[in-house]
């Protein structure tokens, strides 16, 4: 019996030994893992996403460039369309104006009816003389 506990204590040690070993290697293989091409393809990742994330940052603020001297541009313009209406005639400035133009129209009519009155009391004067010194 003894020699079977001898083979027993040999199989317990043989069996530390190899969970050491496994130990051994599974800690080496995580480690080699970890510190190994893993490890840069997450850096790699990392340096292309901010540089894509640089990128499209200063897409935009030259985009907000752009716009705001298309904006600048736009109330320029805007300002000096009001500027040049200041001196346009509105319907306001016509209303009036447009009174003033029939009271004229009104007068010439009846200046014009006047006149050819007069012009037909001429006519009818010129007629009669003639007819007197013939």
């Amino acid at each position: 019996m003894e020699w079977w506990n001898s083979v027993n204590s040999m199989a317990a040690v043989i069996s530390c030994v190899c969970s050491v070993i496994a130990a051994g290697v599974s800690v080496a293989v995580f480690v080699k893992a970890r510190s190994g091409d893993f490890a840069k393809k997450i850096e790699s990742g990392d340096r292309e996403q901010r540089k894509h994330t640089d990128n499209i940052a200063r897409r935009i603020e030259r985009d907000l460039s752009e716009q705001g001297d298309r904006i600048g541009e736009i109330e320029e313009t805007v300002a000096r369309i009001a500027q040049q209406q200041q001196h346009n005639l509105t319907a306001r400035d016509l209303g009036p104006m447009h009174e003033k133009i029939n009271r004229v129209a009104e007068q010439v009519a009846a200046t014009t009816a006047e006149t050819k009155g007069v012009r037909e009391q001429l006519a009818v004067i010129h007629s009669l003389l003639l007819e007197k010194r013939l």
